[in-house]
C-alpha cells in the first residue's frame, strides 16, 4: 500500500521508543495512525499522544473500520501505523487491507499468552494470525528497537 511505511504491533501504542527511535529510523514518516477501537473514543489518550509526537508529525487515532476506509482511499502522507494487538491487523486484512511487513514490538505477558521471543508473548490465536499472515506472504518480525536484531516470526511459530 502506498505511503504505509511501517506497521507495528505495540500494546503501549505511542511511547518514547516509537517517538524517538522509530521515527528516527523512518524519518520520511509525517503521520502516525493509531488503530484501536477503544482508544479512538478516548479523547484523553488522543490529547496525550498529540503532546508526545514532535511538531511536523500528525497523529490520527482511528477505529478499525475508519482506518480501513482511509487505507482503501489511499494514505495521503508517509504513515506509521501502530496497533495494540494482532487481531486489529487481522480485522483490517479481512476487509482487504494488505500488509507487506509487520513489526512486533511490545506484546506483554497477559492471561493466556506464552513467551514468543524475549519479552514478547502471544496466545494461540495470535500465533495463528501470525502464521496466516506469513502464509499470505507478509513478513512478520520481532524487533523491539531499530538497533536490535530482527527475528523472523516464521522461525518462532512453526
Amino acid at each position: 500500500m502506498n505511503n504505509l511505511e511501517f506497521v507495528r504491533i505495540d500494546d503501549r501504542l505511542i511511547h518514547g521508543q516509537v517517538v524517538a527511535a522509530w521515527l528516527h529510523a523512518y524519518s520520511n514518516v509525517s503521520c502516525i495512525m493509531v488503530v484501536d477501537d477503544k482508544t479512538s473514543k478516548d479523547q484523553f489518550m488522543l490529547d496525550m499522544f498529540k503532546m508526545l509526537v514532535p511538531s511536523g508529525i500528525s497523529i490520527e487515532v482511528q477505529s478499525v473500520d475508519t482506518a480501513v476506509g482511509i487505507c482503501k482511499a489511499g494514505l495521503k502522507k508517509p504513515t506509521m501505523m501502530i496497533v495494540k494487538e494482532p487481531m486489529t491487523l487481522k480485522r483490517m486484512s479481512d476487509q482487504g487491507i494488505k500488509f507487506d511487513k509487520i513489526n512486533i514490538g511490545g506484546m506483554g505477558m497477559t492471561s493466556g499468552r506464552k513467551k514468543l521471543f524475549q519479552n514478547v508473548s502471544a496466545n494461540d490465536d495470535e500465533r495463528k494470525i501470525f502464521k496466516d499472515f506469513i502464509a499470505a506472504g507478509t513478513t512478520v518480525e520481532v524487533q523491539i528497537i531499530p538497533a536490535s536484531k530482527t527475528v523472523n516470526v516464521a522461525t518462532l511459530v512453526k
